[in-house]
């Protein structure tokens, strides 16, 4: 016994590693051979929100603050972690605290699967459940799920102990809560849920003083979390951008209502979109939602125990609200699988258990089912070089004339930003005013863009003028096209920016054959119409192949 014991937490503790070393996108040591281990990780090609993080983090560190001085509409608190990563040691200070999080989900993960199986049940659904959500990008759908976990495992003991909780875990839980709102506001349906039953449950029972009691508790751990945010906020003069930013424009203007069939796509493929991309899709990130809702169903219906009974009902309450709220706004129908690891965490569980359960009659059924319900994972545990020499070998017949052998394997998609940023960092002053969509090259240069722009914003929503960097209103001056597209921006005195980066329309982004897109001379293609706008006022000073450097003309 005390073998099987030591064998499951060296298991268990070698998947977390593992995830933490090589999945986490943040890692110095993802690739084999780290081009800098514990520096900026220029070898390793981050995710292009990523990038969006630790540059608004970087920006923070500056002085600069959300909302008021760069639009971006995620939760403060998402910015602060990664400030306080960046402190750490830049990227890989970031790694560092995104490790912190992840061996926290793991421990509550399996702290949860335990109070319904058995130890193996528990070690396996919790690793499956740590390498799944580690292969998110590093943002608020990654970061929130050990906080999601933490509270998973105290609700769900607090249904199956009758509704017994302590003002400490009481505490916790609403710490995790507002953590999460300040992050991402569409992942709050854990807390939605288990606070309705405990509303009714405490009435129904007549427990008036303990209802008051807890929501006092739940309420002093929230604001333990939300004063001290909204405080620096509003001392720094940004509370009226965050109130317009992070909760005027996410909740009426971001976004378009999504067609009927989106939320159905979470649980079946190919019934509204018809198509093979669709099918991957959910194949690679939402194929646990339907076995996960027909089990929780199919528990609440079978199970004898009332508390458990409560508690499946509340996690298929929990799952279908989650695909409603993340669902409910925008495109980014791959990323949200993540933040949903904890909706599936008891359902990988109970599964488990199961299948362990059947080996010893029927080892060729469970072998089956085992496979059934790891292998969308096992994607986790390839190692990222294996994958990228087929990406290498794309890249050499997209763009046979570049001189790629120096920069060696793997290669990263983003090395002509970080070519366009060492020559900034080594051509600029640091307050050089520069303009251009792309924050991987801000991030690299260390240098701050002059609008407060970071990404192309909804095209719905239109331009209405000079964007004024001092007092950045979002909902009033957020343009329709990106800068390249003739729109250069000016700051209050009227002054154009020093500099001007631009990415060529048509560069190394692959075709469905791996060879990238290409003019009918067949060299990657910038725009006419850039260069004679910029013609009268700037020179072209640097060029790679996919960005051009323009700098005002002196």
């Amino acid at each position: 016994m005390k073998t099987e014991r030591l064998g499951l937490k060296l298991f268990f503790f070698g998947v977390i590693c593992f995830a933490a070393v090589f999945n986490l996108e943040t890692s110095p040591f993802r690739y084999l051979v780290p081009a800098a281990p514990f520096s900026e990780c220029p070898g390793n090609q981050l995710a292009g929100d990523t990038y969006v993080y630790l540059y608004t983090g970087n920006l923070i560190s500056k002085g600069l603050m959300p909302y008021r001085d760069f639009f971006d509409h995620k939760g403060p608190l998402l910015y602060l972690i990664v400030a306080l990563g960046i402190a750490v040691g830049r990227v890989a200070g970031v790694w560092l605290v995104q490790t912190v999080f992840l061996f926290a989900a793991a421990f509550f993960a399996y702290k949860t699967a335990r109070l319904l199986t058995g130890r193996a049940a528990s070690v396996a659904a919790a690793s499956l459940a740590v390498a799944w959500y580690s292969l998110g990008e590093t943002g608020p759908d990654t970061l929130a799920v050990p906080l999601i976990m933490a509270s998973l495992y105290s609700l769900a003991r607090f249904v199956l102990k009758d509704y017994a909780i302590g003002r400490a875990e009481t505490f916790g839980v609403g710490v995790s809560f507002a953590a999460v709102l300040l992050m991402k506001m569409n992942l709050i349906s854990l807390w939605i849920v288990f606070a309705a039953a405990a509303i009714v449950t405490s009435l129904r029972r007549k427990k008036y003083v303990f209802l008051w009691e807890r929501i006092a508790f739940f309420l002093l751990g929230a604001s333990l979390v939300v004063l001290p945010v909204l405080a620096w906020l509003w001392t720094k003069g940004a509370f009226d951008d965050f109130v317009r930013v992070y909760l005027k424009f996410n909740l009426t203007d971001y976004g378009d209502p999504p067609p009927p069939g989106n939320n159905l796509l979470y649980f079946v493929p190919m019934i509204f979109r018809r198509t093979l991309q669709a099918a991957v899709h959910w194949a690679l990130y939402f194929c646990y939602n339907l076995p996960a809702l027909a089990v929780y169903l199919c528990l609440l219906f079978r199970e004898k125990e009332r508390p458990r009974k409560v508690l499946y009902a509340l996690l298929a309450a929990v799952l279908l609200l989650s695909v409603q709220l993340i669902g409910a706004k925008g495109w980014h129908f791959v990323y949200y699988c993540y933040p949903m690891t904890a909706d599936y965490l008891l359902f990988f569980a109970v599964a488990f258990d199961y299948i362990f359960r059947l080996a010893s009659r029927r080892r060729a059924a469970a072998a089956v089912l085992f496979l059934l319900l790891t292998a969308p994972a096992l994607r986790a545990l390839v190692i990222p070089p294996v994958a990228d020499i087929v990406k290498r070998q794309r890249i050499l017949r997209t763009v046979p004339d570049a001189d790629l052998a120096a920069y060696g394997r793997p290669i990263r998609f983003d090395r002509p930003a970080l070519d366009l940023a060492r020559y900034l960092r080594g051509n600029t002053p640091p307050d050089a005013r520069i303009n251009g969509v792309g924050c991987a090259v801000y991030w690299y240069a260390d240098r701050v863009c002059a609008c407060p722009l970071l990404f192309e914003p909804e095209a719905k929503l239109p331009y209405r003028g000079q964007l004024p960097l001092s007092r950045f209103r979002p909902l009033s001056f957020l343009p329709a096209q990106k800068s390249y597209r003739l729109t250069f921006y000016e700051d209050e005195n009227g002054d154009p920016p020093e500099y001007i980066f631009e990415r060529r329309h048509r560069n190394i982004r692959l075709g469905k054959n791996g060879a990238g897109e290409k003019n009918r001379s067949g060299e990657l293609e910038t725009s006419p119409e850039i260069e004679a706008r910029l013609a009268a006022d700037y020179e072209l000073v640097y060029k790679n192949e996919q960005y051009d450097l323009y700098r005002l003309k002196r």
